[in-house]
């Protein structure tokens, strides 16, 4: 048998669930304090919400005509029946805590769905909050996912993300305290990083207590700021080709600790809202497997490299 590569989240899922669950994402009409005045009104350098936000998606609709629409969806194409409810949209921790409970119950008993996986930001992450998913995980699984983008603070700053590492790793323990599963979300690609930000952001990951991590590279969206000021003067930005991005992956899985599971490489913006880079329409599938060949190639393994940190 060939030597694992790397630990694949739908592993990690298989070993609790015992199969596959389709996440279904829904929009439960969240803002952000990024976007409404609390921290900013102008929102994180990159972000467009509309460009990840499937068909199906709509906060005009409830969260159960979503989960109806979306299971729908997904049990034609892929004959799945179990589910987790994906809030996706926004900081989906961000309202009061009578909302959020109201919201997720009514996620939580939609038949077929098996857990809650809710996006937000390490700023909406409070002890109320925890108290709240801590109560809730007695009944239902819940995973939150959590957006850092970047563990060095120049870069958070550069692209107003308006929260530090500090608050960052603090809402890690916070959940981990309470036995909350944490994927941490990170970009690679960002303005003002350093050559070695891959290596650096997968020891602090492999330290930071989190079970997963999803990567993605810089994307210029169309509707965001990143767009009008990448169109304005492109050569100030240096974006990822393919294989620059795939080596990347590569030094951060190797700087990995064993211990945790990846979730995703790529994220895929619909090509009328990208605007660059393009990396011909590849899927997940087709970049595993090209990034597997890589590895290989570069006899690397996730953990290869890694050094744990003195916390």
């Amino acid at each position: 048998m060939s030597k694992l590569l790397f630990n694949r989240a739908s592993a990690w899922i298989k070993s609790r669930f015992g199969g596959r669950i389709q996440k279904i994402p829904v929009n439960a009409g969240f803002s952000c304090p990024n976007l409404d005045g609390t921290l900013s009104d102008q929102g994180c350098l990159y972000c467009n919400n509309k460009s990840f936000a499937p068909f199906y998606s709509d906060a005009q609709l409830s969260i159960t005509e979503q989960l109806q629409k979306g299971g729908a969806y997904f049990a034609a194409r892929y004959n799945c029946q179990r589910f987790f409810a994906y809030f996706q949209s926004h900081s989906c921790t961000y309202a009061p805590l009578a909302i959020l409970k109201q919201k997720y119950l009514e996620a939580a008993g939609f038949e077929g769905v098996e857990g809650l996986i809710i996006a937000t930001r390490p700023d909406c992450i409070s002890a109320e909050v925890t108290s709240l998913l801590r109560d809730l995980a007695h009944t239902i699984f819940i995973r939150i996912e959590l957006g850092i983008e970047s563990f060095d603070d120049r870069v958070l700053s550069s692209i107003n993300r308006c929260h530090n590492v500090e608050v960052a790793l603090d809402a890690v323990k916070m959940l981990k305290s309470v036995d909350i599963p944490v994927s941490i979300h990170l970009i690679s690609g960002l303005p003002g990083e350093q050559p070695d930000h891959m290596a650096k952001a997968a020891r602090i990951t492999s330290s930071s207590g989190a079970d997963m991590v999803k990567l993605h590279h810089l994307q210029i969206v169309a509707g965001s700021r990143l767009a009008e000021l990448y169109l304005d003067h492109p050569e100030h930005y240096r974006l990822y080709t393919l294989d620059e991005y795939i080596d990347k992956v590569c030094e951060f899985i190797a700087n990995l600790s064993p211990d945790i599971h990846l979730d995703r490489f790529i994220s895929r913006v619909p090509i009328n809202q990208l605007i660059a880079p393009i990396f011909k329409g590849i899927d997940e599938a087709a970049f595993q497997r090209q990034l597997e060949s890589r590895l290989r190639e570069l006899n690397l393994y996730q953990g290869a490299k890694f050094v744990a940190l003195n916390c």
